[in-house]
């Protein structure tokens, strides 16, 4: 039988052979560590990493097939130089904020839906079991073997998200920049904002409309973490603070929560889970807000903060 194209690439490019290429393929979607992490606004999210040799391929993938898919200029995460502080910084000047959050966003995301968009941009350098093969070896088993999707820990997971979503980003960006509506998506997070008093209001109707009629992939809003907001009260994008200068900011309390952290380490009452979490907090205020990084050095001193950033997990 003759052999994929894929799979004659792996052999060529990456010395895996025929046999090795089939077997990592066939048990891709069932060879992944599954743990879950504290959630910052509580609960837990659940990380499924696949197996070193399938990530090994993933990485490959991503810098042969997938970066070169297309991605709007609307969606702010998991591309160079983006970060949570750009895509709030857009929206801190305008009035009124109407956020949104998507149900179950790489979950949603299946085989089929990734095998779809591959095909929509790689037809003539892969042929359609090539396809299969490599939206089968960047999907995670979920409650059964045809249940194939995106997980949260796989290195393929964000550029092919973020490219599946191309469509849906388009369309909402056309409709904003024909309303004054300055529009980001974060991953999952949706922010809109506007000067137009009311005009959030419409957004819900809109944003349901285009993912009804966008072909893949099948995903909801999560109604419950829908916002609006406007300068007379809290507006919070990304988890950082819009003030009304239009700058961004940590905002108190998480500040007060990096301190509380900082103090509980130096007099050694932190545990290693979150001494791992600090350090990834200090990482996300030294982009934000480095002068509050300033300040905890003075109030714990120099000797302190180094500690922090240079423990590393056994």
């Amino acid at each position: 039988m003759d052999e994929s194209r894929f799979r004659q690439l792996l052999k060529d490019e990456l010395s895996i052979s025929f046999s090795e290429s089939a077997r990592l393929i066939a048990r891709a979607p069932h060879a992944y560590k599954v743990y879950r992490i504290k959630k910052v606004g509580g609960g837990y999210r659940e990380i499924s990493q696949p197996a070193k040799e399938t990530k090994f391929v993933m990485h490959w993938l991503v810098g042969r097939f997938f970066e070169k898919l297309p991605v709007h200029e609307c969606a702010t995460a998991y591309s160079s130089g983006s970060s949570i502080k750009k895509n709030a910084i857009i929206h801190a000047e305008k009035s009124y904020i109407a956020k949104f959050d998507f149900k179950d966003f790489f979950p949603s995301i299946t085989k089929f839906d990734v095998e779809k968009h591959l095909g929509c941009f790689n037809r003539e350098e892969l042929d359609g079991k090539s396809l299969s093969e490599i939206a089968r070896l960047c999907t995670v088993a979920k409650g059964g073997s045809d249940n194939l999707c995106l997980s949260i820990g796989s290195p393929a997971s964000p550029v092919l998200s973020n490219s599946i979503m191309y469509a849906f980003d388009r369309r909402i960006y056309e409709w904003c920049c024909d309303n004054s509506v300055v529009y980001s998506r974060y991953a999952d997070d949706l922010t809109f904002s506007t000067n137009v008093k009311g005009l959030s209001f419409e957004l819900p109707e809109l944003v349901r409309t285009v993912l009804d009629g966008i072909e893949y992939p099948s995903i909801s809003l999560n109604n419950e973490k829908t916002v609006f907001a406007s300068k007379k009260g809290h507006r919070r994008v990304t988890g950082l603070v819009l003030s009304n200068p239009g700058k961004v900011s940590l905002g108190r309390k998480r500040k007060r929560e990096i301190s509380a952290l900082i103090h509980k380490f130096s007099v050694g009452a932190l545990s290693k889970e979150d001494l791992l979490r600090l350090q990834g907090l200090l990482g996300f205020v030294k982009d934000v807000e480095p002068l509050f990084v300033e300040k905890m050095i003075s109030k714990y001193g120099y000797r302190v903060i180094v500690k922090i950033l240079s423990f590393r997990k056994d």
